[in-house]
């Protein structure tokens, strides 16, 4: 699957966390204190594999510990997959422009 995901060197990490969580149905956000804020924390679950970005001192703690542009194609690729047996995630995907691999 392709998708727009804003991935830039800026140490501002609002945006791609914004990005997830109103793109993937299965998204779980967190927002700091008293859940007020930005968001500061993204978990998705896919076909028993946790991704989980944190913003945490203008950097992102990722889950797992990979590169970012590497954490998000292989979220990616494992969404494509999951999209495939799960028809409301698959529409929830196509609906936001991300095309199916």
């Amino acid at each position: 699957m392709f998708c727009h995901a804003p991935i830039t060197g800026d140490p501002d990490t609002s945006e791609l966390l914004d990005y997830l969580a109103e793109r993937l149905p299965i998204a779980h956000t967190k927002r700091g204190h008293l859940n007020r804020g930005p968001i500061t924390e993204v978990v998705v679950e896919v076909e028993g594999r946790t991704f989980r970005a944190r913003a945490k001192n203008e950097t992102f703690d990722l889950a797992p510990p990979v590169h970012l542009t590497a954490w998000v194609d292989l979220l990616i690729a494992k969404l494509s997959d999951a999209a495939a047996d799960d028809a409301e995630l698959r529409r929830a995907v196509l609906r936001s422009g991300w095309a199916l691999r």
